[in-house]
């Protein structure tokens, strides 16, 4: 589908071969992001060099700074990670059985830690999202969800925005800061399903929400107020999942995916999996 914003094409920044990147972070001037079904925290350095993995117990959902490690959403639970790598269940995780496993999450402004739960065959109603306030406490703040997906707060920390990916839209609560609670949820805008499935999803600096599109080959900005496209970023490959803000306000990190892709696609598109960057279009 052609639009009439301004699209620019996302370039490659670091070859990977993540079956389901996703989750992407700066912390310490490196790149983070997790391997969905490989289990593994994966980083790299400003140039897309110096990789380095950390290898998981289970399926690794969501990660994010925490202490002098990691805070990490597992098909275990949710735990702490050292510097080490050494993986501790929090005493408040939930248990999420064998159907389960985590899908996305990331840190509020006030250092909360979100994420979101799913049923391995996307089953209507099975999933949840989840807040870790910073003493390790675990509270559940939505259920009866499919695909708990992108997260994004306002430049005020009023809105907190929400995708559960299968009801092609993005939904916004009203937030409070000092609680991290959530109120008063509603939609906020649809997206137009010719895109592809709305998936992780960031904030830029002029406020404008960045949506990964699993299938669409693209990232899109709306304008949150309208539900616009104003933006658009083409990535090289299908299976686009998430998105984060570099660390000069002026770039995009792209996490991309190849867990269902054939070898015919693959062969096609052989940077599958991989990072890409793309300089925000105006």
């Amino acid at each position: 589908m052609s639009m009439s914003v301004p699209t620019v094409d996302a370039q490659l920044f670091c070859r990977a071969n993540c079956l389901i990147g996703e989750g992407p972070f700066w912390h310490d001037r490196r790149l983070y992001w997790v391997d969905i079904l490989g289990s593994s925290l994966h980083s790299c350095d400003e140039t897309g060099s110096r990789a380095a993995v950390y290898f998981m117990p289970s399926h690794l959902g969501a990660a994010a700074p925490w202490n002098n490690g990691f805070i990490a959403a597992t098909q275990q639970g949710v735990g702490t990670v050292s510097a080490a790598g050494d993986f501790t269940l929090l005493a408040e995780s939930p248990a999420l059985g064998a159907n389960l496993r985590c899908n996305d999450g990331k840190l509020d402004p006030a250092g909360r830690f979100w994420f979101g739960t799913t049923d391995y065959e996307f089953t209507p109603g099975s999933g949840a999202l989840y807040r870790v306030s910073r003493d390790g406490g675990v509270q559940q703040i939505a259920n009866g969800l499919i695909l708990p997906n992108g997260l994004a707060w306002d430049e005020h920390a009023e809105r907190f925005y929400f995708i559960d990916t299968f009801t092609h839209r993005v939904d916004v609560f009203d937030f409070d800061m000092a609680s991290g609670d959530v109120a008063n949820r509603r939609v906020a805008f649809e997206v137009p399903r010719v895109f592809g499935l709305p998936d992780g999803m960031t904030r830029d600096l002029f406020g404008r929400l960045w949506v990964a599109f699993w299938g669409g080959s693209r990232v899109v900005a709306f304008d949150p107020d309208s539900g616009r496209p104003v933006g658009m970023v083409q990535v090289p490959t299908r299976l686009t999942s998430s998105c984060c803000l570099g660390p000069d306000g002026h770039s995009l990190y792209i996490t991309t995916a190849r867990n269902t892709l054939s070898a015919d696609i693959l062969r096609e598109e052989p940077l599958a999996g991989s990072v890409f960057r793309a300089a925000l279009p105006a």
